[in-house]
């Protein structure tokens, strides 16, 4: 059994991996790749975040994160603000451009996500939900 596992871990994974970089580019129909939206993501709900919270929650380390923000800034995506409390701290926001922008991709996400499902019967699909959590709880706790 455990060895069944590690062929469907490892199978799994590479073709996540195959299908991220089939996703270089933008998102169709948005000027986001998948690794930008995925940055951006968390300001969909906060008005502002500081980098570090927008490259944990993206599963990044901060510097890349930072390279990321640098382009996004020049594309008029997001603006930075110093922190008043904290000079240390950036602050991040989405402009109205860039608002515009993550609610494309991330439309564009959620198709990509509804496509998969689909694929699956309604019992394939509740398994699946209930072992992804599952999974996910344990790469925490591992990691």
């Amino acid at each position: 059994m455990a060895d069944e596992f590690s062929t469907a871990w490892e199978s799994f994974f590479r073709a996540t991996r195959r299908a991220r970089g089939r996703a270089i580019g933008p998102l169709e129909g948005s000027s986001l790749t998948l690794a930008q939206y995925q940055l951006l993501e968390a300001l969909q709900t906060a008005e502002r975040l500081p980098v570090s919270e927008l490259a944990a929650s993206a599963g990044v380390a901060p510097p890349t994160a930072t390279r990321m923000l640098d382009a996004l800034v020049r594309e008029g995506v997001v603006a930075r603000t110093p922190c008043e409390d904290d000079r240390r701290v950036v602050r991040v926001a989405l402009t109205e451009g860039g608002r515009d922008a993550v609610a494309t991709a991330g439309r564009q996400v959620a198709e990509r996500r509804a496509r998969v499902r689909d694929q699956l019967s309604p019992d394939e699909q509740a398994q699946a939900a209930a072992l992804l959590r599952r999974l996910a709880a344990v790469l925490e706790d591992e990691l």
